[in-house]
C-alpha cells in the first residue's frame, strides 16, 4: 500500500471513529476543525507551577515556544526540561510512532496535564497550535492578563492535514510591506495552520528582492514615484505624489526564511517572468525586444514590455535564479508566466527568427519555448517550477506544478496531464476581493468573495477520477495589494475568510459544516481576534439585499450569511438604527426607494454595514427589451430588474456591457402609455469611474416604424442620467446611448459601456 493510499485509508478510519464519539467537536471550537474529538467533563489548570516538557531534542523547540507564547498573558515563567515520562501539572511534547501523517497529531487533555504526541516535530507544531485554541481567548493577548487560573477543557483529539500545501501569497510588489509584518503575517499563517508562504516579490510595480549581480534591479527598479488614485481602470485616472520604495536585503530575507522554518512554514519566492517585468526592464531595459527605456509602473494591470527570448535575457535570469535559489531552502521557484502580451514578440524580428529556427507557428508557442527555458535554469539549480496556469499555454515542462489562479479548469487540465496542481481560482479565494456589498468595505480590486464562499470552495473537482484527485496537492490563498496600502487595510482583507481557507485545506471535507463553523466556531474566533487586536471583518454578518420581480410587484429580501442574525432597515434612505424597523420578511417596494439595512452583532454590541440598494418598480419593470447589438455581455434583464448600481460598489454582475458598440434597446411596455421621464444608469458610483456614453437619446412610437424623439442630452455625466419630456402616450420606447469606443490604452483596447437599468416613469 503507497503512502497515499495508506493515509486516505488512516483519515476514512479516523473519521468513522470520530462519529461515533459525543459530544461533537464543534463544541471544542478550534479551527480549522479537528479530524476526530470527544470531550470530557472536567479541565487541566495551567498555573504558575506548571511545566512543559519534550522527549527529544527535535521537540524542544515546539515546547521553547510554547513557554514564550504563554509568558506574556499569563506572565508564568514556566520551566522548559526534557523528561521521557509525563509528569503531573505539566505539557509534554512527545516525539513517538503513532498511526498519523508526518503532520498529525495526538492531543489528550486531562485533569493531571497535556500530552503531544506527533511522529515530527511539525506534527507537534500542529498539536500546539490546537492547544492554543483550547485556553481562553485572552492568552492571545501580549499584556499580562490577572486570570486566577487558565482551564483547559479535558479532551481527546487525533488529527491530521487533508492537503500536504497549504498556502497563502502575499503580494509586495505593488505595496511593500516591511518585514516586522511579514513575520506578523507568517504567524497568522501558523496560527491557522498553513504550511506554505509564497512571497510575491517582482512586478510591474516594484522589485522588492536585493540581487548582488544586477543592483539596479532595486536601485531603479524599487522605486515608483507615484501610484493611481482610485482604480487602474478609472475613466480618468489620477495619480497621488507619493512615492513607494521598498526591497528586501538578503540578511532579512535570511531572517524571514529563517523564522518561518522555525514554524514550520516553507517560503516559495516568486520572479515573475516574462511579463509582469516592467520593474525589471526599467533596470535594464535591454532586457527587452525594443531596447528602449521602460518606466516603473504607477499604474495596475497588464503591459506590453516584456523580456525578449534571447540568449543574454536567459544569461541574465540564470544569475538571478541562482541568487534566489541561494536565499530560499524550498523545494519551489514560482517563475509567474501570467498575463504576457505578445505584442512585443511578434514585431521582433529576432523572435521570428526563433520562430523558424525552431519551427514555432504561434505566439503561446514562444511563450512554452521561454518558460521551458527558465524551468531548466531553475531544475539545474535542484528546484522545481511553479507557474499560473497560462503556462500550459503552447507546452509546459515536464515537471512544473500548475498554480490555477483563472478559474479551475486549468488545474483540471494539468491534473488530466498528469501534472501536480495547486489550486487558487481567483473567484474563491482572492482576499484582495469585497468581503460584502456594503458601502463600508474598503476598497478592493473588484468581485465578491463573502466568508461563505471562501468556506464553501472545494480544491478537488467531484467529476476528475481519484487518480486525477490526487494530482491536486492543495490550494492557495492570495492576497494582492494593489489596493492595499497599509497592515490594517491587509488584516481586514485576511480575517476572518483566512480561517475558511485553512479549514477547506486542513479538515476532512465530509465534516464540515458552514453551520457548525459559522454559528460555534467562527464567535470564537473573532474574540480570540479582538484579544489580538486585529482590524477583523465582520462582512459575513453585513446584509445582503437583493430584489425580485413577483408578477407586477418588486419585492425586497434582507438576508445576512450568519443565520439569527437581527437586520433593521429604513426605507427613506436615513441611516439604521436600533430604534428603526427590525426585518422580519420581504417587503414590497412601491416607489422609488433607497433601502438601506445594518446587522446588530452581540459580541460587539453595535450594528455593522452600510447595505444600500436603489429600488425602482418602473413602468417598463418585466418588460420584453430587444437589443439592436448581440455583442452585449451580461443579461439584458439587468437593464430592467429595478435596481440601480450607482449606490453600491462595482460590480460586473449589475450590468449589461456593450464593447466597441452601442446601446439600442427597444422597450414594449405593452399597452400605449403614458410617459414623461427615463432614467439611464451608466456608472457605479463607488471605487470605480466607468465610462460614460458621450450621447443619450429616448424616441417614442405606437408601431415601432415611426419613432419621435423625446429626449437627448450630449456627453451626460454618471452615476445615471435623467431624461424628462412632456406626458406622451407610447407603446414602444427607443433608447439609444453611443459608446465613444476610443481608447488608447493597452490595457482597454475596446472601451466598454456598462448600462445598469433603464427605468420609465
Amino acid at each position: 500500500m503507497n503512502q497515499s493510499v495508506f493515509y486516505t485509508f488512516l483519515q476514512s478510519s479516523l473519521l468513522l471513529f470520530s462519529l461515533l464519539l459525543t459530544p461533537l467537536c464543534a463544541a471544542l471550537q478550534i479551527t480549522p476543525k479537528p479530524l476526530s474529538a470527544s470531550v470530557g467533563n472536567d479541565h487541566f489548570n495551567l498555573t504558575h507551577d506548571s511545566k512543559i516538557t519534550f522527549n527529544q531534542q527535535q521537540a524542544q523547540s515546539v515546547a521553547q515556544q510554547l513557554a514564550t507564547f504563554l509568558r506574556s498573558p499569563t506572565g508564568y515563567q514556566l520551566p522548559v526540561s526534557q523528561a521521557d515520562s509525563t509528569t503531573k501539572n505539566s505539557i509534554a511534547f512527545k516525539i513517538v510512532d503513532i498511526p498519523l501523517s508526518q503532520e498529525g497529531y495526538a492531543l489528550s487533555v486531562t485533569p493531571e496535564g497535556v500530552e503531544i504526541q506527533a511522529n515530527t516535530a511539525t506534527g507537534l507544531f500542529w498539536g500546539m497550535q490546537s492547544l492554543r485554541q483550547l485556553l481562553p481567548a485572552e492568552i492571545e493577548s501580549r499584556m499580562p492578563i490577572n486570570q486566577a487560573n487558565w482551564a483547559i477543557p479535558a479532551v481527546e483529539i487525533k488529527d491530521q492535514p487533508r492537503f500536504s500545501y497549504r498556502g497563502m501569497h502575499l503580494d509586495v510588489s505593488r505595496h511593500f510591506f516591511d518585514v516586522a509584518f511579514v513575520k506578523r503575517y507568517i504567524d497568522w499563517l501558523a496560527m491557522h495552520k498553513f504550511n506554505v508562504f509564497q512571497w510575491h516579490l517582482t512586478d510591474d510595480q516594484g522589485w522588492r528582492i536585493a540581487i548582488d549581480a544586477y543592483p539596479k534591479l532595486t536601485e531603479i527598479g524599487a522605486t515608483r514615484p507615484h501610484t493611481v488614485v482610485g482604480h487602474t481602470y478609472d475613466y480618468q485616472p489620477l495619480f497621488d505624489n507619493k512615492t513607494v520604495s521598498g526591497f528586501y536585503t538578503k540578511a532579512q530575507i535570511k531572517d524571514v526564511v529563517e523564522y518561518a522554518q522555525a514554524r514550520h512554514i516553507e517560503v516559495i519566492p516568486e520572479i515573475d517572468i516574462p511579463g509582469h517585468s516592467s520593474a525589471m526592464l526599467a533596470a535594464y531595459p535591454e532586457l527587452s525586444c525594443h531596447q528602449l527605456a521602460v518606466k516603473v509602473q504607477p499604474q495596475f494591470g497588464i503591459f506590453e514590455d516584456v523580456l525578449c527570448p534571447r540568449e543574454d535575457v536567459f544569461a541574465f535570469l540564470g544569475v538571478v535564479y541562482k541568487e534566489v535559489a541561494e536565499l530560499f531552502p524550498s523545494q519551489y521557484i514560482h517563475i509567474g508566466g501570467d498575463e504576457v502580451i505578445k505584442k512585443q514578440w511578434l514585431e521582433s524580428p529576432e523572435v521570428k527568427k526563433l520562430m523558424q529556427q525552431h519551427q514555432l507557428t504561434t505566439p503561446e508557442q514562444v511563450q512554452s519555448y521561454f518558460i521551458k527555458r527558465v524551468a531548466k535554469i531553475v531544475q539545474n539549480l535542484g528546484k522545481t517550477v511553479i507557474g499560473w496556469d497560462e503556462i500550459l499555454e503552447g507546452g509546459v515542462a515536464d515537471d512544473a506544478v500548475i498554480m490555477s489562479w483563472r478559474g479551475t479548469e486549468g488545474g483540471i487540465q494539468a491534473a488530466k496531464m498528469g501534472h501536480q496542481v495547486i489550486m487558487s481560482p481567483y473567484q474563491y479565494i482572492y482576499f484582495d476581493a469585497y468581503q460584502s456589498r456594503n458601502l463600508d468595505e474598503p476598497k478592493a480590486i473588484h468581485g465578491l468573495s463573502s466568508l461563505k464562499n471562501v468556506y464553501q470552495y472545494e480544491p478537488q473537482p467531484s467529476h476528475l477520477s481519484a487518480e486525477q484527485q490526487a494530482f491536486i496537492i492543495g490550494a492557495q490563498g492570495a492576497l494582492w495589494t494593489e489596493y492595499i496600502k497599509t497592515p490594517r487595510h491587509a488584516e481586514y482583507m485576511l480575517f476572518p475568510r483566512l480561517s475558511a481557507l485553512a479549514e477547506t485545506l486542513w479538515s476532512n471535507k465530509t465534516q464540515k459544516s458552514w453551520s457548525d463553523y459559522s454559528q460555534y466556531r467562527l464567535p470564537a474566533l473573532l474574540k480570540r481576534y479582538q484579544q489580538m487586536h486585529l482590524n477583523t471583518a465582520y462582512s459575513s454578518h453585513k446584509p445582503i439585499i437583493s430584489s425580485e420581480i413577483n408578477g407586477q410587484q418588486l419585492v425586497a429580501t434582507i438576508i445576512s450569511e450568519i443565520a439569527g442574525t437581527a437586520i433593521y432597515y429604513t426605507l427613506d434612505g436615513s441611516e439604521p438604527t436600533l430604534q428603526s424597523q427590525q426585518y422580519q420578511k420581504p417587503l414590497v417596494i412601491t416607489d422609488e426607494t433607497q433601502l438601506r439595512a445594518r446587522s446588530y452583532v452581540s459580541d460587539l454590541g453595535q450594528l455593522v454595514g452600510d447595505a444600500r440598494l436603489t429600488l425602482s418598480p418602473h413602468l417598463a419593470l418585466g418588460k420584453e427589451i430587444t437589443l439592436a447589438s448581440l455583442a452585449a455581455e451580461g443579461s439584458a434583464t439587468k437593464l430592467q430588474d429595478g435596481q440601480f448600481a450607482y449606490d453600491q460598489f462595482y460590480s460586473v454582475d449589475d450590468y449589461a456591457i456593450f464593447y466597441d458598440t452601442d446601446l439600442e434597446a427597444v422597450i414594449d411596455l405593452d399597452a400605449s402609455t403614458q410617459v414623461q421621464q427615463v432614467k439611464l444608469g451608466f456608472d457605479s458610483g463607488r471605487h470605480r469611474q466607468l465610462h460614460p456614453p458621450t450621447h443619450i437619446q429616448v424616441l417614442g412610437s405606437s408601431d415601432k416604424q415611426q419613432w419621435q424623439t423625446l429626449a437627448e442630452v450630449n456627453n451626460p455625466r454618471g452615476p445615471m442620467s435623467v431624461l424628462s419630456f412632456a406626458p406622451v402616450s407610447v407603446r414602444f420606447l427607443k433608447v439609444v446611448a453611443i459608446n465613444s469606443k476610443q481608447s488608447d490604452d493597452i490595457q482597454i483596447p475596446k472601451l466598454p459601456l456598462y448600462i445598469d437599468e433603464i427605468a420609465v416613469y
